[in-house]
C-alpha cells in the first residue's frame, strides 16, 4: 500500500514538472510564425490563396508541439516557405484575375468601339439611302417637269427626231419677204425659252430654209438672216448666245413640192431643233 502511494506522489510530481516545462522555440520559428500570423490576416491571400494559406495553417498548429530546437528550427523553416508560396501564389492569382479583367474590359471596349462603327455605319446608309430617296424625288420631280415643258413645246407641234426636239416656225411668223418675226410668233419663243431656260445643258442649232423663187444666194442669205432673228428673240430672253448656232441652208431641204404654192410655202421656214443634253452643234449640222 505504501509503495502505490509512493508511486502516485511520484507521478504526480513528474505531470507537475512536465506541466511547469517551458515552451520550445527559436528565433527563427518565432520569426515564421509572425510572418504567418501577417499573412492570415491579409484579405487579398485569403481571397487569392486559401488552399496555401491552409496548408500554411497546418505546419503553424504543428509549431506548437516541437520537441527540440532543431525541429523548431525545420518547422521554421517550412512555414517559411508556405508562406512565401502563399504569398507568391496570392499575387500571380491576383495578376491572373486582373489580366482577365483587362481582357474582358479590353474585349467590352472593342466591342463598344464596334458598336460605334457599327451606328456610324448605319447613319451612313441611312443619310445615302435618304440622300437617294431626295435624288429618285428630285430626279421624278425633274422628269415630271421635263414632260410637262416638252408636253407645251409639243402643242406647238414641236417633234421628236434623232437629231432633237424639232420645233418649226412657218413663213407665217415672218413678215411677207422679210426677216422680222411676226407677234404670232412670241408665245412660241417664250414657251421655248422657257424650256432652255430649265435645261441649261441643251444647246440650240437654228435652220432657215426658203422655197426656190429667187436666186440661191438670195435665199440663203433670206434663211440665215430669218434664222439669226429668233436667235436674238431667244438671246433677248436670257439665253446665252454660245447655246445657239445659226444656219442658212435656202431652198437644198425642201420637206415639199416647190410646184404649189401651199408646197412652196412649208418650204418657208425656219426650224429649230433642241438638242439632246450635252450634245454639241457640230455634231448635228447639215
Amino acid at each position: 500500500m505504501q509503495k502505490i502511494l509512493n508511486y502516485l506522489i511520484l507521478f504526480s510530481i513528474a505531470v507537475f514538472i512536465l506541466g511547469c516545462a517551458k515552451e520550445i522555440t527559436t528565433p527563427q520559428l518565432n520569426k515564421a510564425k509572425t510572418s504567418y500570423l501577417q499573412i492570415s490576416k491579409d484579405p487579398v491571400i485569403k481571397q487569392n490563396a486559401p488552399l496555401e494559406l491552409i496548408q500554411a495553417q497546418k505546419i503553424y498548429q504543428k509549431s506548437n508541439d516541437v520537441q527540440s530546437e532543431i525541429e523548431a528550427n525545420h518547422v521554421a523553416y517550412l512555414l517559411e516557405k508556405e508562406v512565401e508560396i502563399a504569398k507568391e501564389s496570392a499575387k500571380q492569382n491576383r495578376l491572373k484575375k486582373e489580366v482577365e479583367e483587362l481582357k474582358e474590359l479590353k474585349t467590352k471596349a472593342l466591342i463598344d468601339a464596334k458598336m460605334i462603327e457599327l451606328k456610324a455605319m448605319k447613319y451612313e446608309v441611312d443619310e445615302t439611302k435618304n440622300q437617294l430617296l431626295i435624288a429618285q424625288k428630285e430626279a421624278i420631280a425633274a422628269k415630271k417637269l421635263m414632260q410637262e415643258k416638252l408636253k407645251e413645246l409639243k402643242e406647238l407641234h414641236a417633234k421628236e427626231t434623232n437629231r432633237g426636239l424639232v420645233l418649226t416656225l412657218g413663213d407665217v411668223l415672218f413678215e411677207s419677204g422679210k426677216t422680222s418675226l411676226m407677234p404670232g410668233a412670241k408665245r412660241t419663243i417664250d414657251k421655248l425659252a422657257e424650256f432652255l431656260a430649265s435645261y441649261p445643258n441643251r444647246n440650240v442649232l437654228i435652220e432657215g430654209h426658203t422655197d426656190n423663187i429667187g436666186s440661191e444666194e438670195y435665199n440663203i442669205d433670206l434663211s440665215l438672216k430669218r434664222a439669226d432673228a429668233v436667235a436674238s428673240a431667244l438671246i433677248d430672253r436670257g439665253i446665252q448666245k454660245s447655246r445657239i448656232l445659226t444656219q442658212g441652208l435656202g431652198e437644198t431641204y425642201p420637206v415639199a413640192t416647190n410646184k404649189t404654192a401651199e408646197g412652196r410655202q412649208k418650204n418657208r421656214r425656219v426650224e429649230i431643233i433642241v438638242l439632246k443634253e450635252n450634245v454639241s452643234h457640230d455634231s448635228m449640222k447639215r
